[in-house]
């Protein structure tokens, strides 16, 4: 049994960082890609398919969370959630192997786990977990696109793009943007 852990939102300046944790109860029907190699398009395909076959739990760091302990014990703080939250739902993944996008993870939880650089390229489990990872953060940027409007997140996403660094000059910094992050220190 693996469990694929996976996160997004780690690079954008304003957001949350989302991590998932997915278990694979059936062989996808389709090529399973990084997020990042998918259109939103097809990301949004996959998803209902992975709510049938897959048992899976996202956690959620928020900006707040983010600018107090930094991006990378955020994205910790990610996984261990939504391991958890798994875990919550089906205990018999206890015994799983954990497999870990990346080459560093912290965690208290009883559970075995490896860091794998490039995971989410190799595992079919990490890949899922990116996909959904990414489904939710998306998501969630559209929600502070329609409180934003004027900031445009439903087509940057919060990442650091000419537009949204041409919006910080124009604009006061919403409560979702990550202070902690140099382009937005004021």
């Amino acid at each position: 049994m693996i469990v694929g852990i996976d996160e997004a939102g780690r690079g954008p300046l304003a957001g949350v960082v989302v991590g998932c944790a997915l278990y694979l109860r059936k062989l996808p029907p389709f090529v399973v890609k990084d997020s990042k190699e998918l259109s939103p398009l097809v990301r949004e395909k996959i998803v209902p398919w992975l709510c049938e076959h897959a048992s899976f739990s996202v956690g959620i760091a928020t900006s707040e969370e983010i600018d107090k302990i930094n991006i990378l014990q955020a994205t910790f703080l990610t996984f261990n959630r939504a391991i958890k939250g798994l875990l919550a739902k089906e205990p018999s993944l206890r015994k799983a192997t954990f497999i870990v996008d990346g080459n560093l993870f912290r965690t208290k939880l009883d559970i075995k786990y490896i860091c794998m650089e490039k995971a989410d390229k190799k595992i079919k489990e990490v890949s899922c977990a990116s996909i959904m990872a990414k489904v939710v953060r998306d998501y969630f940027m559209k929600l502070v696109d329609f409180l934003y409007p004027q900031w445009e997140f439903s087509q940057h996403k919060g990442y650091p793009t000419q537009r949204h660094m041409a919006l910080l000059n124009e604009y006061p910094l919403t409560p979702f943007h990550r202070r902690s992050f140099s382009p937005c220190k004021r």
